[in-house]
């Protein structure tokens, strides 16, 4: 393999890692959107419930730098709460 074809396959390699670390949703973007829940029109106790403890998991996933973690633990209190994450 030739040093071009090597270097274009690395290239390559390295776009693509980027594009889906930036497509990924991160911890402080999805935590907004938790915190504008909050202000949904009559939230139900169960829903409250959910977000109280989508928020408890995501600070802690915060805290360890753990976004996949923290979206995972937003998406899911958001949706047991009846509200469409974006």
């Amino acid at each position: 393999m030739n040093h071009l074809v090597a270097a274009t396959i690395a290239w390559s390699a390295m776009v693509l890692g980027t594009a889906t670390t930036m497509a990924r949703a991160d911890c402080e973007s999805d935590m907004g959107q938790l915190e504008a829940a909050y202000k949904t029109q009559n939230l139900k106790p169960e829903a409250v419930a959910a977000l109280d403890v989508a928020k408890q998991k995501s600070v802690a996933a915060m805290k360890k730098d753990d976004d996949d973690t923290c979206h995972r633990a937003i998406a899911e209190g958001l949706a047991k709460a009846g509200i469409p994450m974006r």
